[in-house]
């Protein structure tokens, strides 16, 4: 099996080098907007936040933050106090800190190559700039829609949290310490203690750490542009459209958002923006685009495979999550759109399924309970097939 995926690898790097020498326009024009958006979006964006996260690492910071949010991660996630860091910071800097935090946090033995895979499912995330501020303004020029795409974004990361505490093994309870703080405070000063360096030599390493990965992101950016870019000029882009035209259509949606998901398998911004550009329902503009943020595109999830392969943390996990992700993302934006009642004064299932239209709308105002119960009842088809799966067989 393994000759066979090496082999197929092989195959589609030599027509990729083929598609370069054919459209050697299209190529020169894709490196040149990867190049642009790495240099004008991401490097200013990520690159402090690589180095201050790497200070903080460094300085023992994630030592004493572990303390506080130990009785919280246990028992919420089955993860150790120190993955709040992680998710934390990936909740608020987007892609790809959740992973390169999660590599860090493996080198450091604060967590184990189980416990690194499960964070890295659902710690990776589009920043909230990106969600409140580029999709909602620049691309639908409706400010206050950012909250809703934000919302379903989140609530879909944490869902998925929470279901693979089931898929890991009992760990022991959270013991909250009679003098938490004090705890968190001892435990940092001991780090501290046995970690001694100067700031300059930690600022250097963080600095050079920050370069290293924001130097990687920027070649798979450019990388996935030039493919990108390759796909429509041949043509080939169009065979994933009629893919996805069908299956819009069969989920009675707009066809014209083909465009949209085609691009967006690929790479994430330019997927929302074509999402935005469509002529159609607002409604399912959103679900479109949430769907995309959620499944973050193949340029992403090639950055995070690339981090969590250098600490050997498996990413088949994370990989399995995206099109989950990006499913509950888009499932929740109906149930959001109660919250916006001046923009969604319809009944939203009517614009969806007509057939469905009957449901009344006020119904919508119980989403969190809606939520939880469908949050109980995977618990406990998880915790039920697990089960199952531990008992020993009947014949041998």
């Amino acid at each position: 099996m393994k000759r066979i995926s090496e082999l197929f690898f092989l195959l589609l790097i030599l027509l990729a080098t083929l598609a370069m020498l054919c459209y050697p326009q299209a190529a020169y024009d894709g490196a040149c907007r990867g190049l642009e958006t790495w240099i004008t979006h991401l490097l200013p964006s990520l690159l402090p936040f690589f180095i201050a996260a790497d200070l903080l690492l460094s300085l023992g910071f994630v030592r004493f933050l572990g303390v506080l949010l130990e009785p919280v991660m246990r028992p919420l996630f089955r993860l150790p106090g120190e993955a709040g860091f992680a998710v934390a910071l990936g909740f608020t800097s987007g892609f790809p800190m959740g992973a390169i935090l999660t590599a860090s946090l493996k080198e450091q033995s604060l967590c184990t190559p189980q416990e690194a895979a499960r964070l890295a499912a659902f710690t990776n995330n589009s920043s909230p700039l990106f969600l409140l501020i580029s999709v909602p303004l620049s691309m639908l020029h409706q400010p206050q829609l950012g909250v809703l795409l934000l919302s379903a974004h989140y609530l879909a990361n944490l869902t998925i949290g929470i279901l693979l505490r089931f898929t890991a093994e009992p760990c022991r309870q959270a013991i909250v310490p009679r003098r938490l703080l004090r705890t968190a405070i001892s435990q940092l000063q001991q780090y501290q203690a046995a970690h001694r360096q100067s700031f300059g030599a930690l600022l250097g390493q963080a600095v050079q750490k920050g370069l290293d990965s924001i130097i990687k992101i920027g070649g798979f950016v450019l990388l996935f542009s030039v493919l990108l870019s390759l796909l429509q000029a041949s043509g080939l882009l169009n065979i994933l459209q009629t893919f996805f035209a069908a299956l819009l259509k069969l989920l009675h949606l707009d066809p014209q958002l083909s465009t949209a998901l085609s691009a967006g398998l690929l790479e994430m911004t330019l997927g929302a923006k074509f999402a935005a550009e469509c002529q159609t329902d607002l409604l399912q503009q959103l679900m479109v685009i949430s769907f995309i943020l959620g499944w973050s595109g193949l340029s992403i999830q090639a950055q995070v495979n690339s981090i969590l392969a250098g600490q050997q943390i498996s990413s088949r996990l994370y990989c399995l999550c995206r099109p989950l992700q990006g499913l509950l993302a888009a499932v929740y934006i109906p149930f959001l759109t109660v919250l916006f009642p001046h923009i969604f004064s319809v009944n939203v299932w009517q614009q969806l399924y007509p057939a469905a239209g009957n449901l009344p709308y006020y119904l919508l105002w119980f989403f969190p309970l809606w939520a939880f119960a469908i949050l109980l009842c995977l618990s406990v088809l998880f915790r039920l097939v697990s089960r199952l799966l531990a008992r020993p067989p009947l014949f041998k």
